[in-house]
């Protein structure tokens, strides 16, 4: 028992750090091609070298990382081809959920997704102060809506193809208040859901995805 108390404490502790490390490359604190240092992030958090190092293998197999031999770390740099695969994939994923969505939503998760897209507006009216906020809004937005479709393993790889598009977002468009969530867009979302019309809303979706796609791309190709 009590070497099954250690294992979960080990694995706890290992899931936070894997949880710390991700978040702040999402949030854009490390930037591109930076060295994550183990012996150096390791004391910062207290945990063992051998918890980073773990953490950074999961973050290297979900896109986050790139991991060299015999050089260790550094945060997923800004490729264009790999900006327009992970877009591609996510648009037609998300006009899939969309798709379900549609065939199986509820008043109540209609309801939930008009609230969390008014917060959306809100948020959109008071920037750029509120560009923070209105971000956060605007994932619970579309995370409301991908759990909505009933696919644990495609809301699981969405979720994280989803956290690898706002890395780049917070790289190359807040800073510069380049796009925000606009909830007018959303409104054509929500009325093909609440109609119950499957093909408009997976059309809305990957549009709407592959728009974000070429804002993206083109603030990269600026920056060259």
């Amino acid at each position: 028992m009590q070497e099954f108390s250690a294992l979960l404490d080990f694995k706890t502790r290992e899931q936070a750090v894997y949880d710390t490390l991700r978040r702040a490359i999402i949030e854009g604190r490390w930037g591109p091609d930076e060295p994550l240092v183990v012996s150096r992030i390791a004391p910062e958090l207290g945990v063992s070298r051998i918890t980073i190092s773990n953490a950074l293998k999961r973050l290297a197999g979900e896109g986050f990382v790139r991991l060299t031999p015999h050089k260790g770390a550094v945060v997923a740099p800004l490729d264009p081809r790999a900006i327009r695969e992970l877009y591609l994939m996510r648009a037609e994923l998300e006009a899939l959920a969309a798709r379900e969505v549609a065939a199986r939503i509820t008043p109540s998760e209609l309801e939930e997704a008009k609230r969390l897209n008014d917060l959306v507006r809100r948020h959109h009216a008071g920037l750029p102060e509120s560009l923070r906020a209105l971000r956060a809004a605007d994932r619970e937005f579309h995370r409301h809506i991908r759990a909505t479709a009933g696919l644990p393993r495609l809301n699981w790889l969405l979720e994280n193809l989803a956290d690898q598009c706002e890395y780049y977002r917070s790289r190359l468009l807040d800073p510069r208040y380049l796009a925000a969530p606009d909830p007018d867009a959303h409104e054509s979302l929500v009325e093909a859901l609440a109609a119950r019309d499957a093909e408009s809303a997976a059309s809305f979706m990957r549009s709407h995805i592959l728009k974000g796609m070429d804002v993206i791309l083109g603030a990269l190709a600026a920056r060259e």
